[in-house]
């Protein structure tokens, strides 16, 4: 299964356009969405069962729709309420001894004031974003997961 998983608050403007592109994808077989304000520990047991996931989210410094292969983080520290989605991998594969192949796909935003609307760069990103997801699912590079080391 790949999991599809859009971060940001969408009453923060362009927060929440990660929000915005997991909603605008279609439903298919075999891929679980969802829309979290945040990532956190508890999305590990999400991600255990899953082969491939694909984070989305707003990013202030990019110009240009991104998508990026992650890897998990040596150690992943002292965990806060909010993990970045290498430090949530590399939980995945703490506690479950496994880590789905991850992903990144980054969307260029500017505007995080108050409110449910995209500005209109993060807005004319949109269809440029869904569609690299729907590429990302059509054309996969592997369906590997990462083990813990024996």
């Amino acid at each position: 299964m790949d999991l599809i998983l859009g971060i940001g608050n969408e009453l923060r403007g362009d927060d929440g356009v990660g929000a915005r592109v997991v909603e605008l994808l279609p439903p298919r077989a075999g891929v679980e969405t969802g829309v979290v304000h945040q990532l956190t520990p508890e999305l590990a047991d999400r991600l255990c069962r899953a082969g491939r996931v694909l984070f989305v989210d707003a990013h202030v410094a990019d110009d240009a729709v991104r998508l990026s292969p992650l890897k998990p983080v040596a150690r992943a520290g002292v965990l806060g309420h909010a993990l970045t989605p290498e430090a949530l991998l590399e939980w995945t594969r703490m506690v479950h001894g496994r880590a789905p192949e991850g992903w990144l796909l980054t969307v260029p935003a500017r505007s995080f004031a108050l409110g449910e609307s995209l500005s209109a760069e993060a807005e004319s990103a949109v269809p440029e974003a869904c569609e690299t997801a729907l590429s990302w699912l059509e054309h996969p590079a592997s369906h590997g997961v990462l083990e813990e080391d024996v």
